[in-house]
């Protein structure tokens, strides 16, 4: 049977991979193009290109000329060497030919649309500008087959017939990368580039400058690169400690120059961003007398955000910023400029005697009001030069400059403000478009800031809120995705956290809203993968990963393994490992009891060629197991995971996955009691506890466990009990009692929180968080 399946699949590939689409059934996409085109007409046959074949343009200009040698590189790849070109009207086309034709065609209204016309005979791409023909050519090279082996020779390469209409949904697709943290090759530049071009992706934004790192060279500052581009040291984790380790780099001018250049050949739009006023450390450990205080300021060795910023009652502040961003426009033809604006603490200004002498003099209200002061004296500066403001959603503060474009990373409630207000708004909002949080449960990631955005919720966006009539969502110019690094540190990684969620933002940027189908996307995301491959991208996976979680059955009243995927229609096979040994491979059908403790492993069938990605979970059978808690205090909405039965489902929290497994108490003790049903013999107890401070959530202050037999008597559980330990990292600890040796029946839990975060914390006398999880007994731990 498993041969007859691995047949099936083989001939599915060939279809889809070889031919471009596959069958015409339901569900079955016609092609693998992501960004899906606005119109896909398959016809009989194929075109083939091979040795002979002549790519034909409409004019000399240099700009085709490059076109039809980007056409040329990618036929390399197949052992078909520099084609021929030549130029000729559309009218005289020869069969046996491509044409790539730029003219004032009436069909095609839209820059960056294209027309691609494939028949038996020829190959015909038409576009209005050059964006056009470069968008059209990344469509054909999906539809051609995957790479061959071009040493053995020329191969023809065979194109389905078909024509192609197609133009993007908004004008502004963005890709973000932060080097401001960790810094990343040229090279990799480059080839980041190359992925956002492959998907029609037009603006990559390049965020140069941070409180603990300035990556750009700026030749009348020489100390921003000398001093303010290293720091001494890189924290460990989430600020648990430095790593001694002195760390920095920058990018020279001529550097700048040469991505911006290699950009430009891709149609990629280069926005620097250089923050201001706040995310200014690097600056001022370069420059002190730029701050408020007068320093002395060392480049930052934390992750965060930090009270000193520029000083806006500074004119010399002003002087800086104009003549560096002089020498930005310089490099960087950009439209836009990216000036940050977020994350501006006013500590330092609210007490600063030149601050509150300029609040004065420009008859400002306040702090809020003097950000805008400082933001619309810059985009007045820039607008002198030709230049326009992208800010971050903060700069909505006190007042919004005239002429600037929001992004609204804060949720969309910024970017809906500022176009009601009639600003250009470019969305990229934390829940969706965030690159740099969890893709799938923390348990089997690689350590991320925090976060929780799968593959399906990133291609689930909508950037145009039902809020915005038609006139205000006309200043909806697109989306974002974001990928910052602090605790990205390699090349490798940023690819891992980037893709394939970068390919499914590009989906919802560029194709028609009515055309997103989910499962559409992911049949033609396999095929892409693949194509990612031969480009060494170390994308992620996960999304092929199977959740493995514990249900209620209310009719049974039994806790039952469920197995779940994004995938509509994956098959879920999967082994249990408990003591008896391990089981044979399973097809899942249905929930299913766990009567051990055992190890789950769930994968998705191969029959579709998915990616394999195993997932496991261990699932910790106990005398408490499926048993609902009666709850004394009542954990808050935000953070209840799977309710009552979280907390004896059997599956431990992860320290770095806050929503799944823990419930979260503000301010409040947890309080609940455990009715086994009859008196056992009582020898262990455990209750699961999170520490994790940078998220304001602490160890408890005390851990009280007692025990009855008849529900209305209690007394101390006694036994073996740990210390309460404070750890430096975010950890999920279990607070195991043990040695009790006593009957009950009723087991009374009370962890007490510490009721406020402690002096010296970032969230110094606000609430503070308790966090639990598995509570077991008699666990054989």
């Amino acid at each position: 049977m498993k041969k007859h399946f691995k047949t099936l699949t083989l001939i599915f590939l060939i279809l889809t991979v070889l031919c471009g689409h596959a069958e015409t059934k339901k569900g079955t996409p016609p092609h693998s193009i992501i960004p899906t085109p606005v119109s896909f007409q398959g016809r009989k046959g194929t075109f083939s290109i091979k040795p002979g074949t002549v790519i034909i343009i409409n004019s000399s200009s240099k700009e085709l000329s490059k076109l039809a040698a980007t056409l040329n590189e990618a036929l390399n790849h197949y052992g078909i060497s520099q084609l021929p070109v030549t130029t000729m009207q559309q009218d005289r086309l020869p069969a046996n030919s491509i044409l790539l034709s730029i003219d004032n065609y009436n069909e095609i209204s839209n820059k960056e649309g294209y027309i691609l016309e494939v028949s038996k005979k020829s190959i015909t791409l038409k576009a209005t500008t050059g964006k056009g023909i470069f968008y059209g050519l990344q469509s054909l090279f999906q539809l051609m087959p995957l790479q061959g082996n071009s040493k053995r020779g020329p191969s023809p390469v065979k194109i389905p017939a078909c024509k192609i209409v197609d133009y993007p949904r908004f004008p502004y697709r963005g890709m973000h990368l932060d080097v401001g943290r960790h810094m990343f090759p040229v090279e990799f530049i480059k080839k980041y580039i190359d992925l956002m071009s492959m998907y029609k992706i037009n603006n990559f934004h390049w965020h140069l400058t941070e409180d603990q790192g300035w990556r750009l060279e700026i030749r009348k500052y020489p100390l921003l690169t000398e001093t303010g581009a290293f720091r001494r040291s890189s924290p460990i984790g989430r600020n648990a400690g430095d790593d001694n380790i002195f760390y920095g780099g920058f990018y020279t001018q001529e550097e700048a120059r040469e991505i911006v250049e290699y950009a430009a050949g891709k149609y990629v739009n280069v926005i620097p961003e250089i923050e201001m006023p706040g995310h200014a450390l690097a600056a001022l450990a370069s420059y002190p007398h730029l701050g408020c205080t007068g320093g002395p300021y060392e480049v930052w060795t934390m992750w965060g955000v930090h009270d000193d910023i520029f000083c806006a009652g500074n004119e010399e502040v002003f002087q800086f910023l104009e003549d560096v961003l002089t020498e930005v426009m310089d490099i960087f033809p950009s439209k836009y400029i990216h000036i940050g604006g977020d994350e501006a603490p006013k500590t330092r200004w609210d007490v600063c005697e030149k601050c509150q002498q300029r609040i004065k003099n420009e008859k400002l209200k306040d702090s809020h009001e003097l950000q805008s002061y400082f933001i619309t004296r810059i985009e007045k500066f820039l607008n002198k030069h030709g230049r326009q403001i992208i800010g971050w959603d903060e700069i909505l503060e006190g007042g919004l400059a005239p002429g600037a474009t929001v992004m609204s990373w804060r949720g969309t409630e910024g970017g809906i403000a500022a176009a009601k207000m009639g600003h250009d708004v470019i969305m990229t909002p934390g829940s969706h478009c965030y690159l740099d949080h969890y893709q799938a449960n923390p348990a089997g990631e690689p350590f991320a800031i925090g976060g929780f955005t799968t593959l399906k919720k990133t291609y689930s966006f909508e950037p145009v809120p039902d809020a915005l009539n038609e006139k205000e969502s006309r200043h909806i110019l697109g989306a974002q995705g974001n990928v910052w690094t602090e605790y990205i540190k390699t090349s490798e990684h940023v690819e891992y956290m980037a893709y394939p969620r970068a390919i499914a933002l590009a989906e919802v940027n560029w194709s028609p809203r009515e055309s997103k189908n989910w499962e559409n996307f992911i049949e033609r995301l396999v095929v892409n993968m693949k194509r990612l491959d031969l480009k060494n991208v170390n994308y992620s996976k996960s999304a092929f990963g199977v959740d493995v979680g514990m249900q209620y059955d209310e009719n049974s009243e039994k806790l039952k393994a469920v197995l779940k995927s994004d995938l509509p229609g994956a098959e879920i096979l999967y082994t249990i490992t408990d003591k008896n040994g391990t089981s044979s491979e399973r097809s899942y059908k249905a929930p299913f009891e766990i009567n051990a403790v055992s190890i789950i492993k769930a994968w998705l069938s191969d029959r579709r060629g998915l990616p394999l990605k195993i997932s496991e979970r261990k699932v910790w059978h106990n005398d408490a197991f499926g048993i609902k808690p009666l709850l004394n205090t009542l954990y808050d909405h935000r953070y209840q995971a799977n309710g009552n039965i979280s907390l004896t489902d059997g599956l431990r929290g992860d320290a770095n996955s806050l929503i799944n497994d823990w419930l979260g108490f503000l301010g409040e003790d947890a309080d609940l009691v455990i009715d086994l049903g009859s008196v056992k013999d009582i020898q262990n107890v455990s209750i699961g506890l999170l520490h994790n401070p940078d998220n304001w959530i602490f160890m408890p202050a005390a851990v009280e466990i007692k025990i009855s037999e008849d529900g209305v008597n209690y007394t101390d559980a006694g036994g073996n009990k740990p210390d309460i330990i404070t750890p430096y990292e975010p950890l999920g600890i279990l607070y195991s009692v043990i040695n009790i040796r006593k009957k009950a029946r009723y087991i009374h839990f009370k962890a007490k929180n510490i009721g406020i975060c402690p002096k010296g914390h970032w969230g110094e006398g606000n609430k503070a968080w308790l966090f639990v999880d598995e509570v077991m007994v008699n666990s054989g731990l």
